[in-house]
């Protein structure tokens, strides 16, 4: 338990770390040039702060200044850093929240 969190699974990007709580709910600290950490800001953060929206994941995966998960639901999200479409929204635009990945053109 840290900071009055209990985490179940963590993940580590190159300049931030990611996990997700007992209760599903992720939390990310680190860099944020990006918005990697998904709190809606590109501050870095010292301390875990809450992803945006309220989802909850089952999954979570930390890449390069950008992080995706997936929904108990099955439904993907990711944000942060998406000059090259990682991201998988259709766009090339960063992202500060979780958007979910696009379905097949």
């Amino acid at each position: 338990m840290a900071g009055g969190l209990s985490f179940e699974r963590m993940t580590a990007g190159v300049f931030d770390t990611c996990g997700e709580t007992t209760n599903n709910l992720a939390y990310c600290w680190g860099g944020n040039t990006y918005g990697g950490l998904g709190d809606g800001t590109t501050t870095s953060r010292l301390t875990p702060v809450a992803v945006v929206g309220g989802l909850r994941f089952s999954q979570l995966s930390a890449g390069g200044f950008y992080t995706c998960g997936v929904t108990p639901g099955s439904v993907a999200y990711c944000w942060g850093y998406n000059y090259y479409a990682q991201l998988g929204d259709g766009t090339t635009t960063d992202r500060l929240t979780p958007v979910p990945v696009a379905g097949p053109m």
